[in-house]
């Protein structure tokens, strides 16, 4: 009994300063997933953007909702620093892009929109905040193994491969993209948004499979199911709508593979907690 309180006392992530930490990320999530994912034309009236190309904005939203069910996850189940350290580094990789893209879209000139520098400051901040939480490292090594076969860890690398490529394409070239998928293009920093908050799940997939235990990258997981499940229906009302362009029918397929892989994943190896 004992060494398993001293365990826990030497958690970080049962830390206040750490679970106030995954409350603001869940109330920021809510704003910037929750909201452009449901109601996409609100998001755009509050920012003050056009609310042009929808579906982005909903794929930003779904890319984000990830984020927002790993903090529920995390403060429900008081999971450890092992469980956490992916979706930390998941969170910290997606503000790092998010800062990025806020400074890049104000250099090139979209300076009207008050959205933009409050996102550069506050992803800094959750940046600084969330490397601050990775540097420390604080935590028991040893807990639950679960090793993961090598059919699911190549699924988890084509995962991480779809991650890499849609955050990069929107992240740095979301005219480009526009172009490509049909879409208008005219909210650059909303591409941009979508995908700072996409990229942030190709480092932590990629530790997934380094990891290859399940008991590790459960919480990322189940952040990965949702943003995938919230993905495939965003692409479907996009198609049932006749807009998304090229993209939406691309996204729905890929996404709800993803989806229920990822789910069929977690139902193998979730065991009981």
């Amino acid at each position: 009994m004992t060494s398993s309180l001293d365990a826990h006392a030497s958690d970080q992530a049962q830390l206040p300063l750490f679970r106030a930490l995954l409350v603001v990320q869940l109330l920021a999530t809510t704003v910037f997933g929750l909201v452009p994912l449901l109601v996409p034309g609100v998001f755009a009236s509050i920012t003050g953007y056009s609310g042009d190309d929808e579906v982005v904005y909903r794929f930003a939203g779904a890319a984000t909702a990830g984020y927002f069910v790993a903090a529920i996850v995390a403060l429900a189940w008081r999971s450890s620093w092992r469980e956490l350290r992916l979706p930390i580094v998941a969170t910290f990789t997606f503000n790092v892009a998010a800062a990025i893209a806020s400074a890049w879209t104000f250099i090139e000139g979209d300076r009207q929109h008050w959205v933009v520098p409050l996102v550069f400051l506050a992803a800094t901040a959750f940046a600084v905040l969330a490397g601050y939480w990775l540097r420390a490292d604080g935590g028991p090594a040893n807990g639950d193994v679960r090793p993961i076969g090598r059919d699911w860890l190549a699924l988890l690398g084509l995962a991480t491969v779809a991650a890499t490529v849609f955050g990069v394409a929107g992240l740095i070239g979301p005219g480009l993209t526009a172009s490509i998928a049909g879409l208008q293009g005219t909210d650059a920093w909303i591409f941009r948004m979508s995908g700072a908050a996409c990229l942030g799940y190709a480092p932590a997939g990629l530790l997934a499979i380094r990891a290859a235990d399940y008991g590790r990258i459960r919480v990322q997981n189940l952040a990965a199911i949702t943003f995938n499940a919230a993905a495939a229906v965003a692409a479907a009302i996009a198609v049932l709508s006749g807009g998304g362009g090229l993209v939406a029918p691309v996204v729905m397929v890929a996404a709800a593979f993803f989806a229920v892989a990822l789910a069929l994943m977690d139902r193998r190896y979730a065991g009981t907690r």
